[in-house]
């Protein structure tokens, strides 16, 4: 029987509670393989299908556009089979403010702990039902899915809060502008960063409106 997403997630999460994560002492660890993968592993067989089938038949047309393209395409599948091929794995500290992210064991980079976080992704359907994902993103970190597409955003999104606060990573919903965000982290180097002083404008200047002159001078 097909089992619904955010069904399978809460089961997961009974399984472990900070699923799709393992933890140590210190630290969340996360190891999986890009998505591209499938891609490159698709694009090979329909090159080696493809182009077995058409220089079998060469034999009544050929055509060096079509033989150069699926070299091509075959080398590329190749060359993103090879590289996907690699683990990812994502490191978040547990007391500390970092995070870092690998790819076949080198460190590819490491960032504060306010970049990465959970995310509520929406997709809108031509019946206009809408359906929601939820993924693991950050700066200079591959997106993972977590769960795949469920019309339950509810449901999910509690599971989803649950994770957050249980790892202490943000979590955004799916709108940019939402009551739903969770901001644990902000950016220190920006939340007290105050607006540089502006000079006085000239006289022949739009006049400036009150609410603006009031945060000016606050500032």
């Amino acid at each position: 029987m097909f089992e619904q997403s955010e069904v399978k997630f809460k089961r997961k999460l009974k399984q472990n509670p900070i699923y799709p994560f393992h933890e140590t002492e210190e630290d969340y660890i996360m190891e999986f393989h890009s998505h591209r993968l499938l891609v490159g592993i698709m694009l090979f067989v329909a090159s080696g299908v493809g182009g077995a089938i058409y220089w079998n038949e060469m034999r009544q047309f050929s055509n060096e556009v079509f033989d150069t393209g699926f070299v091509l395409l075959f080398l590329w599948s190749l060359r993103i089979i090879y590289y996907n091929l690699l683990v990812r794995k994502i490191i978040i500290e547990k007391e500390g403010q970092h995070y870092y992210f690998y790819v076949g064991g080198e460190l590819m980079f490491r960032g504060d702990i306010h970049n990465i976080y959970l995310r509520m992704r929406g997709q809108h359907s031509s019946n206009g039902s809408s359906y929601y994902r939820l993924v693991l993103n950050g700066f200079h970190v591959e997106e993972q899915e977590i769960t795949t597409m469920t019309k339950n955003k509810t449901a999910l999104e509690q599971l989803a809060k649950k994770l957050a606060f249980r790892m202490n990573i943000n979590y955004f919903d799916s709108e940019d502008v939402s009551i739903s965000h969770i901001v644990r982290h902000i950016n220190p180097k920006t939340f007290y960063m105050k607006p540089s002083i502006k000079k006085a404008a000239p006289r022949k200047a739009k006049r400036m409106s009150i609410a603006k002159a009031t945060l000016d001078a606050f500032y």
